[in-house]
């Protein structure tokens, strides 16, 4: 199978999975946000990410207990952090507000709604301050390569991170630098 086909299919399920999802928690009224590699397909080029992480509030933690197993499957017990979607298949991880990305030096996950871009997609600078900090205090270093993606590919100027903690400005500005040095990189 070649490549492009292969993605092809993968975005097709993908598409088919967030659709599904959205419709199970509109049903069950929960409202949640797509972080992680499904936000950052939105706002980059995609690539292939192996579960779907979703922002849930804290608050709305006992109604995912109630979504019958023929939707969603817990994996997790009474953490209620990872399920399975019985179709189309697949895991999804859930965050929940309050929680910190990385570590506890990280920022904390606000309410979903906070940072929803309009389509249950968190917002480009949202996914950039959380990707910055999964890899600062996660060492989750591919994150660092999703920022420079979106650098790249969304011509977001230096100054783009003067509203964040100085900790993940200075992140930004080193990965902004790096990723205009590079000479495939063509600066507005």
């Amino acid at each position: 199978m070649k490549i492009a086909s292969f993605m092809g299919s993968f975005q097709t399920d993908l598409e088919l999975t967030k659709k599904e999802l959205k419709r199970i928690m509109k049903l069950y009224n929960i409202p949640f946000v797509f972080i992680g590699g499904v936000a950052r397909n939105k706002y980059a080029s995609p690539r292939m990410t192996s579960d779907i992480d979703i922002l849930v509030s804290t608050k709305d933690k006992n109604k995912l207990k109630k979504i019958p197993i023929g939707y969603l499957k817990c994996l997790s017990k009474d953490s209620l952090k990872k399920f399975k979607l019985h179709e189309p298949k697949a895991e999804i991880e859930i965050i929940f507000s309050g929680e910190k990305a990385g570590n506890n030096l990280g920022i904390e996950y606000p309410e979903p709604k906070t940072i929803d871009s309009g389509d249950n997609v968190m917002t480009l600078e949202s996914l950039i301050k959380f990707k910055l900090c999964s890899g600062i205090y996660g060492k989750r270093y591919k994150d660092f390569g999703d920022v420079q993606d979106l650098i790249k590919e969304r011509k977001l100027k230096k100054n783009f991170a003067n509203r964040f903690r100085n900790d993940l400005k200075i992140k930004y500005e080193e990965l902004w630098e790096e990723t205009i040095n590079n000479k495939n990189f063509e600066q507005i």
